[in-house]
């Protein structure tokens, strides 16, 4: 059944602190129209508890929508964008998030997004790099496993196939947050007979969720480190990298508080497939202070 043609001007359900005379309402469609989506995302909007439709027609249902919520669906869409879920939006406007934890979850969105674009630069220059910096180790919810493996082919298999069981189980990918490695004893890096790898945690970020089986899942908090983002050759690096960014902290007298993370950065920087003198990698070690 399509929509009355005559759009009301008026609001019997959504009272407002004012009142603009002949306001004008928009349908449903036109509402989905201006702002890009669905009708259906609209109405799911709705039953999330995200706002209200400016006026309900109780006879046949009709959802009109004024400037105000046209407004407030953009908003929610560019909070989105920026990584935040549908809960914690509407947490937000249903004035149920506390403002720091909110100001904090886009924080970490606005680290991700900087760290992004440094790696996505540092592979564009087209010439070996390295780059140090301060950096924001991300609030992520991990599988874990442990890898003590000396071959980089059959390490690679093996993560691949611990990756495809985190999956197998239900578990979600998180897609701002690469697999990263974590080696808790520092002084093993400068160990030449042992591999970046040998006796590393793996973690495989994924989404949290409460209903799926709790085994190797673990959550890490944020952390503020120093960082060194590498573009060049895999095989040069790979054995040398976390040496070389303790041995740049300890000359800038920052101390470590934590291990090492050895990041893998993925989409068009890690895999298989990449010319083994066109890989991103990252390190990082938290800081004290």
């Amino acid at each position: 059944m399509g929509e009355h043609a005559d759009v009301p001007t008026s609001n019997e359900n959504n009272q407002k602190s004012f009142q603009l005379e002949n306001e004008r309402l928009y349908t449903i469609n036109e509402t989905a129209k201006i702002c890009g989506t669905s009708r259906a995302t609209l109405l799911r909007m709705e039953e999330y508890g995200f706002d209200r439709a400016r006026y309900i027609d109780e006879k046949n249902g009709y959802h009109y929508y004024d400037v105000i919520n046209i407004h407030k669906i953009m908003m929610y869409q560019m909070l989105q964008n920026l990584g935040l879920s549908v809960g914690e939006v509407t947490a937000y406007y249903r004035h149920e998030l506390e403002p720091e934890i909110f100001l904090d979850k886009l924080r970490n969105r606005l680290a991700i997004a900087q760290r992004c674009l440094d790696e996505f630069e540092s592979r564009f220059s087209k010439r070996e790099s390295i780059e140090y910096s301060f950096f924001t180790l991300p609030d992520v919810t991990c599988y874990l496993f442990t890898c003590n493996i000396k071959s980089p082919k059959e390490q690679i298999e093996y993560n691949y196939r611990k990756i495809q069981e985190a999956y197998e189980l239900g578990y979600r990918p998180f897609p701002t947050t690469p697999m990263y490695s974590i080696t808790p004893e520092l002084d093993t890096i400068y160990d030449e007979q042992s591999s970046e790898t040998d006796n590393s945690i793996m973690c495989v970020a994924v989404y949290q969720d409460d209903e799926l089986p709790a085994d190797n899942i673990v959550h890490f908090e944020s952390k503020q480190a120093y960082s060194m983002l590498y573009h060049g050759n895999s095989t040069e690096i790979m054995n040398t990298g976390g040496k070389m960014l303790l041995d740049k902290m300890r000359e800038q007298g920052l101390k470590p508080c934590g291990p090492l993370y050895g990041i893998c950065v993925m989409g068009p920087f890690f895999g298989t497939d990449i010319d083994p003198n066109d890989y991103v990698f990252r390190w990082a070690i938290p800081i004290e202070g």
